[in-house]
């Protein structure tokens, strides 16, 4: 004897699907939101103290900066005309009048 099967004689209780526990969800929500909040708040408390570094350091650059100006014009004004002049006195020299060279005729040279 042969049977037929149809699709209406077979039970109608699938397998039960595997439902997701809302627990475990809500948990895994939550803890990845504290690492999350945990690596904002370490991340802006960095950034901040860059912040207080960056702005120490321009600072610090505009006040070598200044003292770099300030150290110009002193090397300025001691090779200004009127400072050599000045010192002139203080080196004892005398001044130059009329120079006269000395011309050598029949120059030896060795070569090799």
């Amino acid at each position: 004897m042969t049977k037929i099967v149809n699709g209406y004689s077979l039970p109608l209780n699938p397998a039960p699907a595997r439902r997701l526990n809302l627990r475990y969800l809500n948990g895994a929500l939550f803890a990845s939101l504290g690492v999350l909040g945990a690596f904002y708040l370490v991340n802006i408390s960095h950034l901040t103290v860059q912040g207080f570094v960056l702005r120490d350091l321009k600072s610090r650059a505009s006040e070598l900066a200044s003292v770099n100006t300030e150290q110009e014009e002193a090397v300025n004004l001691a090779q200004s005309y009127n400072a050599l002049e000045a010192r002139t006195p203080e080196l004892k020299m005398v001044a130059i009048g009329d120079v006269e060279y000395l011309a050598a005729d029949n120059l030896a040279v060795a070569k090799r």
